[in-house]
């Protein structure tokens, strides 16, 4: 009988808590109007349901409850946060960095066709240099999702307040993983991330946006459609839980340096989260890699790249060839990781690798 591979890609996804999944129950069968229909019982349930779930969320991240807008994910409140915030103004600078999600990334290059100034640092020391006096807009991830770096947001929002510059970060990876003190204007990330459903995200919204989509006038009009309810939910009870996905941090950073001492090559820098950690094996087959390690559920990198078979944007910045950089590979640890799977993975790294190395 096969053996389920142990799961070490918590960063691509997480699987939904038990209590995410009791608290949504009942909006798909006893409560399950539509939060838009104002002139019944099931409609006002409905509709208590999603914005009591927006005060959660305003509660944790010390918001106004109409600061907080939801999505289908960290992909669309992305958009909306850039584009939203563009859309009518002139033409002028913008920066991110090269080793953003192709979610930021795209959104960019689509916003250089379209006659917009962008720069991509490759070193986030090259920020406070790169602006210049049209600069209107900033966004750079708060957690790297592949090597797990942390940026020095604070600092960043510094930069952009003295200057009155905007500043979007895209947290998907941070949320869950790291407490905010501050927050930036616009601050986007996704459900599924943090043992809550797919399909549903929120976007921070500190300043004004225009809407990118229009239909029912939903979410204020910035996120027009019929609103998700269950997921809405699911993803506030996911938020009120965020303590407990915190609390296993040390647990995260132990089994890291075991993991680590079992590795030829670290990518992850010192200053990264504890759940992340990403590595080279120089001189393997990738195809191999996976072949030989096959009890262990893992990634080489972002899921948005893992059918491309292209070497991953973000290491080839940190300087790794197109060989090497396939040959990486990224643990990412979550709530229900293990001691005993930390163990089983140490002997099957201390078994296996010497036949890839």
């Amino acid at each position: 009988m096969m053996h389920q591979p142990i799961y070490l890609d918590y960063a691509a996804t997480t699987p939904v808590h038990p209590e995410v999944l009791s608290a949504m129950l009942p909006y798909f069968t006893e409560v399950f109007g539509n939060a838009g229909s104002s002139a019944h019982l099931y409609g006002w349930r409905s509709a208590e349901a999603v914005e009591q779930s927006r005060a959660t969320l305003a509660t944790y991240f010390q918001v106004k409850p109409s600061e907080v807008v939801f999505t289908s994910g960290a992909t669309e409140s992305i958009n909306l946060a850039i584009r939203g915030f563009l859309q009518g103004k002139p033409k002028g600078h913008l920066i991110t960095s090269v080793m953003e999600h192709k979610a930021v990334l795209e959104v960019f290059h689509a916003l250089e066709v379209e006659g917009w100034s962008v720069t991509y640092l490759t070193d986030i020391a090259e920020l406070e240099k790169a602006i210049r006096p049209e600069t209107i807009f900033i966004s750079l991830m708060l957690v790297n999702n592949e090597v797990g770096t942390i940026l020095d947001y604070e600092e960043v929002l510094r930069l952009c307040e003295a200057r009155g510059i905007c500043f979007h970060t895209d947290a998907t990876q941070a949320i869950g993983k790291l407490s905010l003190t501050k927050l930036p204007h616009l601050l986007s990330f996704s459900g599924h991330k943090i043992y809550g459903p797919k399909g549903i995200g929120a976007l921070i919204a500190r300043v004004p946006l225009q809407p990118i989509h229009y239909g029912g006038g939903q979410e204020r009009g910035l996120r027009p459609g019929t609103l998700p309810v269950p997921l809405i939910v699911g993803l506030a009870k996911a938020v009120e839980m965020i303590p407990d996905w915190l609390s296993k941090a040390s647990f995260y950073q132990d089994a890291k340096e075991r993991l680590s001492s079992y590795l030829p090559l670290i990518n992850s820098p010192e200053n990264s989260v504890p759940s992340i950690l990403n590595f080279t094996l120089k001189g393997a087959d990738w195809e191999k890699m996976f072949q030989v390690l096959n009890g262990l559920a893992f990634s080489n990198g972002s899921a948005c790249n893992a059918k491309t078979e292209l070497p991953s944007h973000v290491l080839k910045a940190l300087g790794h060839s197109d060989e090497d950089a396939l040959a990486s590979g990224r643990f990412s640890l979550g709530y229900f990781t293990t001691n005993e799977e930390i163990d089983r993975v140490c002997d099957i790294l201390s078994h296996h690798l010497p036949t890839l190395l």
